[in-house]
């Protein structure tokens, strides 16, 4: 089960002896992880303020990451200014139901006016389930934990009892069922209040110098009071004589007064005088909190939604970004000589004359709809599964196929090898994260390239067609974030970069795999096939959008109300590569770490390209960029990987702003 562990002080402390208290949460956190260590949160209060952080990573590994340090580092700062008196308590998690991926479901547990922890499992009577908006599912990523729900709904049985947080205690105590231990601080009251009904807690209580401190077990308490700097100048040899263990009570310690009160149950709170008038409400702070103001605070580009994380980002005098500044609007080739080039290789004989790529997406459905229809071509589609195509476009090829009459020719890779080989990926990268190296995830997908090629040639077919080529689909950042400045113009082929740019990313990914070496492993090889194919090998394919105008609204319009075309609400309102199983989980980590992902860059292209406002923009960006777990545990589940876990490790990584 978790590790529970507190310390309250209720006097101010000398400078270095604050100092200590750092050194303590860490001895604290390292007993107490035998008994959880999926995750780590501590709460510190002081002068009426809750200052909360919470991490989904390994305690060990959260208690020495640099967004821990910084915030302890800050608050000990804040507590050293203030001289007051000061609690703080945590928790090591072992996570028995309601995913920590979710921040709300990690510890101490956050409701408006109580700030808890928990350890144990409860079972709600029917009443309680009944009035419960989620229900608890042990394995779903979307739902609320066990001990989320038990101080929700403590917060709402103290606001309807006008206060009265013990009786409203004692009455939800009732109806529920199970082993518990819990800590919680109820913010109108300066109170830690502890109570077990399997004892569970174990606490030490020095009324002369003030000292409070409890822990899930005897011996971690112990050993705690024995190791700590601060408290063997200040501890009787007899420490274990003075330990008390909780079980089936409640006990209150009162930090302004230096008192414990026991109450063995809720008949015994009117002999008990609390003096509840003096205190004051408490603010709250998370470093969820504090993460999302820094994202807020992040400068972003006047004209587009870039930020200040975006490599190789430069803003002028008047806010505006270098990619704005030296963006050149698309000049398309032009319809009529797209019709030039296909007259050369149409048949009139009704012969099939030319090779689409097919995914299923948005923009090669509709390239396929003005072939077959407007220019009066007679191809064959092609689709390239490698093992991460989507259900929702297999269903979109299969509809534009049948009713126009078009013949469709799968070819699949070693699927099971491939997802392999996407396993072998993420678990490399997360041993080194760098945000240069992620477009490996997605190497195994530049086969559909040399199919296309071999396809094509098969069949005697002149041309092959894929229906990509407009310039919103320019992403700077992949090279960007590998350190090469590459400028990208005209929606520039992959094979059509320069040689010094190809050197620089053959030798930065060289280096990465040395810097790396699990990156040496069977996937290596289909990764550098990736490399030589999109890089390397000149492509001949002609890129539809090059030619005509892009019109998300016709598009989409004409294939919904001709074909039926299906969107996957997964994704959300931007259907850009909704055909790509990868592209949520690849997103989720770019927006995660840099505070954008490709939707930002794509919606910035459109606010160049004239198609919609920055305001539109920032909108949309906001839906973009949500979390897509219906979608990222799909990918999960095809790759073969715990999405809770890797997800945990990918929100622990340290961010770019």
């Amino acid at each position: 089960m978790c590790g529970i562990f507190g310390f309250s002080s209720g006097k101010s402390l000398l400078n270095d002896e604050i100092f200590q208290i750092k050194k303590d949460i860490e001895t604290f956190t390292n007993l107490s992880l035998k008994r959880g260590s999926d995750a780590f949160g501590i709460n510190i209060h002081f002068e009426n303020k809750n200052y909360i952080f919470k991490s989904n990573s390994n305690p060990h590994i959260s208690i020495k990451s640099k967004s821990y340090n910084t915030f302890i580092n800050e608050k000990l700062n804040m507590l050293c200014k203030s001289r007051s008196s000061f609690n703080y308590f945590g928790q090591t998690r072992l996570v028995t139901n309601g995913t920590k991926f979710l921040y709300n479901n990690n510890q101490p547990i956050v409701t408006k006016n109580i700030i808890g922890l928990h350890n144990g499992i409860f079972f709600f009577n029917e009443k309680i389930e009944n009035n419960t908006d989620t229900k608890i599912n042990y394995e779903s990523i979307n739902v609320k934990s066990d001990s989320l729900i038990f101080f929700e709904k403590l917060n709402e049985k103290i606001n309807k009892k006008n206060s009265d947080f013990i009786h409203s205690y004692f009455d939800l105590i009732d109806q529920v069922s199970g082993n518990y231990s819990i800590v919680f601080n109820y913010t109108l009251k300066n109170f830690i209040l502890i109570s077990s009904n399997c004892g569970s807690l174990y606490y030490y209580f020095d009324k002369n110098k003030k000292i409070f401190i409890y822990s899930s077990e005897k011996f971690i308490l112990k050993s705690f009071l024995n190791k700590s700097n601060f408290l063997n100048k200040n501890t009787s040899p007899n420490l274990e004589d003075n330990i008390i263990q909780v079980k089936n009570n409640l006990i209150i310690f009162d930090n302004n007064n230096n008192e414990i009160i026991n109450i063995n149950n809720k008949f015994s709170v009117e002999k008990i005088n609390l003096n509840f008038a003096k205190y004051k409400n408490l603010d709250i702070i998370t470093n969820e909190q504090e993460n999302l103001a820094k994202f807020n605070s992040l400068q972003r580009c006047k004209k587009c939604v870039l930020p200040e994380t975006y490599p190789f980002i430069k803003f002028d005098n008047h806010g505006i970004c270098n990619y704005c500044n030296n963006y050149k609007p698309q000049i398309f080739l032009g319809e009529e000589k797209l019709i030039r080039i296909l007259n050369k290789y149409k048949k009139n004989n009704n012969q099939q004359d030319c090779l689409i790529g097919l995914s299923g997406g948005r923009d090669s459905c509709y390239a396929l709809h003005l072939l077959k229809t407007k220019f009066g071509m007679n191809p064959i589609a092609f689709t390239y599964d490698w093992g991460l195509t989507t259900d929702i476009s297999r269903l979109n090829a299969s509809k534009l196929c049948g009713k126009l009459g078009v013949e469709h020719i799968i070819r699949s890779a070693d699927i099971e090898k491939k997802r392999k080989y996407v396993r072998q990926n993420i678990f490399a990268w997360l041993k080194n994260p760098h945000l240069g190296m992620l477009p490996i995830v997605q190497a195994g997908d530049k086969g559909f390239m040399d199919f296309g090629r071999s396809l094509r040639e098969e069949l005697n077919l002149g041309i092959s067609i894929q229906g990509t080529g407009y310039q919103l689909e320019q992403r700077e950042f992949f090279l960007g974030f590998a350190g090469i400045k590459q400028k990208l113009r005209d929606n520039q082929r992959m094979s059509s970069y320069s040689l010094s740019t190809k050197l620089k990313m053959f030798f930065w990914y060289g280096y990465q795999c040395i810097k790396n070496p699990s990156y040496l492993n069977k996937a290596l090889l289909d990764n550098f096939n990736g490399y030589f194919v999109s890089f390397i090998r000149k492509e001949n394919f002609l890129h539809l959008y090059n030619y005509i105008k892009w019109d998300e609204d016709l598009m989409r319009n004409t294939l919904v109300d001709e074909y039926g075309w299906l969107s996957d609400e997964s994704y959300g309102l931007n259907q850009w590569r909704m055909g790509d199983g990868q592209t949520a989980f690849n997103n989720f980590i770019y927006f995660s770490i840099a505070g954008f992902s490709e939707y930002d860059n794509f919606r910035s292209n459109q606010i160049r390209e004239g198609l919609i406002s920055r305001n539109e923009a920032l909108n949309l960006i906001k839906e973009d960029n949500k979390p897509r777990y219906e979608t990222l545990k799909n990918f999960s589940e095809i790759i073969g990987f715990n999405l809770d876990i890797v997800l945990s490790k990918i929100s622990s990584i340290e961010k770019l702003y």
